[in-house]
């Protein structure tokens, strides 16, 4: 399997034009919560890829509530992928689904795997796993197995330079492994939130 590096610059509205974004750290202030910088209701946004492969191209995000469970929630890159998010015990949100729209595929994470901490801010990292099975949306057909690692490694209090201008908010280090037969798949992912408004920023 192939990574391709890309880094995105998200954008709240349509018309912005992207610049290069950087992000600087800052003193941390008080707890913040994961639903403060993820806000558990319906938005949309505008991001523009400006390294990489598809350099300029402007996607949607898409942050909605799962009609039939209002315990889970959907969070959709343009045509890139989906997933399938749940409150998990601690009050974080756990992945139960990944969409790989390009590849037709869909994994399902058994049980659902952790990927943010209600506490973003308490400097604990955060390391779980969980066993994957990989599948053909077409078909429903079985395409791997395997085993997720997934670690937040830090959060930071951050300021980030956007064509919307500067904009204080946290930055999330995340890597996530996927080790399976014959492959391992290894993603080293940036996210930035502002309280209350959800990602401005992302690389990966």
């Amino acid at each position: 399997m192939r990574v391709v590096r890309i880094i995105l610059t998200l954008v709240v509205c349509l018309s912005m034009s992207a610049l290069f974004t950087t992000a600087w750290s800052l003193p941390p202030p008080r707890e913040v919560t994961i639903k403060e910088l993820m806000p558990l209701a319906k938005w949309q946004k505008q991001f523009k890829i400006t390294e990489g492969k598809d350099q300029g191209k402007l996607v949607p995000l898409i942050f909605r509530q799962d009609p039939a469970n209002d315990q889970r929630w959907n969070l959709i890159f343009g045509d890139y992928a989906g997933i399938l998010m749940t409150s998990d015990s601690s009050g974080g949100l756990a992945m139960e689904r990944l969409d790989l729209f390009k590849s037709h595929s869909f994994i399902v994470y058994e049980p659902a795997l952790p990927i943010l901490p209600r506490d973003l801010t308490s400097g604990a990292s955060l390391r779980r796993q969980a066993s994957f099975k990989m599948f053909d949306v077409e078909t429903g057909r079985l395409k791997r197995t395997g085993r997720a690692t997934h670690l937040v490694k830090q959060v930071s209090h951050s300021r980030f330079d956007t064509p919307a201008g500067s904009i204080d908010g946290y930055y999330i280090e995340i890597e996530h492994a996927m080790d399976m037969q014959f492959a391992q798949l290894n993603l080293k992912l940036g996210l930035g939130c502002r309280l209350d408004d959800g990602p401005v920023y992302g690389s990966g």
